[in-house]
């Protein structure tokens, strides 16, 4: 998935975040096993099509804000230095019609 597609995406219902509980199986003392929640991570599930059948199935990706705040971060970085060259290339074409 693209970044930029997100919102499109997300109105149509082709992707949505979701909650998935980490289960553990624990053995008490008198040998029964139990279930319990340790924790749970958040995954964007999407919807994804085979493109032979037209077949939809669901795909899931294991998201982090960590990971998404990195991404924005180096993002920004690149916006930043774009923005700088742009600048330099104004500036040399502003020579440029002077010469």
């Amino acid at each position: 998935m693209q970044f930029k597609d997100w919102t499109t995406l997300k109105t149509a219902g082709k992707v949505a975040f979701k909650r998935q509980p980490e289960v553990a199986e624990v053995k008490d003392s008198d040998g029964n096993v139990t279930t319990q929640h340790q924790s749970s991570y958040i995954y964007l599930e999407k919807k994804v099509y085979d493109v032979n059948t037209g077949a939809e199935s669901i795909a899931k990706q294991e998201m982090t804000l960590a990971y998404l705040e990195n991404v924005k971060a180096k993002k920004t970085a690149e916006k930043a230095a774009l923005q700088t060259e742009i600048a330099e290339i104004g500036k040399m074409i502003t020579q440029i019609k002077k010469v």
